[in-house]
């Protein structure tokens, strides 16, 4: 599945024109015939905050101009987010859910406990617990959604045919994980991850649908089972 994203960024505070111009080059994940546009980051986080907690979203740049365009999907119990934005920064505190985010363009600087984690497109995406962290990036287009470590443990013993013990990977959901986006598997599982994303987003049109059709909770369990077998992959 090809992702176009190639064009240059403007500088972070560029006219607001010029970020637009910008962020149409930019093919999300899924849905970007349904995608919605976004000025207000103050409301955005407010909406963002029902799933994460937030303690800060906003421009990286002061008088920077802000714009996000995004696309969700709602599958089983999951939110997925495929989004491409202005240069940022973010902050949230300890919540309950973990994180895989997959880049196209950019790259994300995590902070956790005092130490730096990255995802850089084309090279590695991150897998990230539920922990407090702060967040920046430049220009954005990237995958994002919230798994339950719980299940993403059993999925982890589960793929690897119980060679991960239950308890390993308990531990392994309990701690960051950089993914290499170069590796043929890894390519592979993506290449399955956002297929069933994209056939989700076409039987949806333009509204998120029933998180809880058969399709939906197929495409919630392929995304565990995907994500699940890049940490083995990155850990294993």
């Amino acid at each position: 599945m090809g992702i176009s994203v190639a064009a240059a960024a403007p500088a972070p505070d560029a006219h607001l024109q010029e970020q637009l111009e910008w962020l149409g080059t930019q093919r999300l994940a899924f849905g970007c015939e349904h995608a919605e546009l976004r000025f207000n980051s103050d409301a955005l986080a407010d909406e963002i905050g029902l799933t994460v907690n937030l303690t800060c979203f906003e421009p990286r740049q002061k008088n920077q101009p802000f714009a996000h365009l995004a696309s969700y999907l709602l599958a089983g119990d999951m939110a997925v987010s495929a989004a491409t934005y202005v240069p940022l920064v973010a902050s949230t505190t300890e919540y309950s859910e973990s994180t895989l985010e997959i880049p196209y363009f950019g790259s994300t600087r995590f902070r956790i406990e005092g130490k730096d984690w990255f995802d850089r497109a084309g090279q590695q995406a991150i897998y990230l617990p539920g922990q407090s962290l702060s967040v920046e990036t430049g220009h954005f287009n990237g995958l994002l959604f919230n798994l339950n470590p719980q299940r993403l443990a059993l999925t982890i013993s589960e793929v690897s045919r119980h060679c991960v013990p239950l308890e390993l990977a308990e531990r392994w959901v309990q701690r960051p994980v950089a993914i290499d986006l170069v590796d043929p598997r890894v390519k592979h599982l993506r290449w399955h991850l956002e297929s069933g994303l994209q056939n989700l987003a076409d039987h949806h049109g333009a509204g998120p649908g029933h998180p809880e059709a058969p399709l939906a909770v197929g495409v919630e369990t392929l995304l565990y089972r995907c994500s699940a077998r890049m940490i083995v992959i990155a850990l294993g």
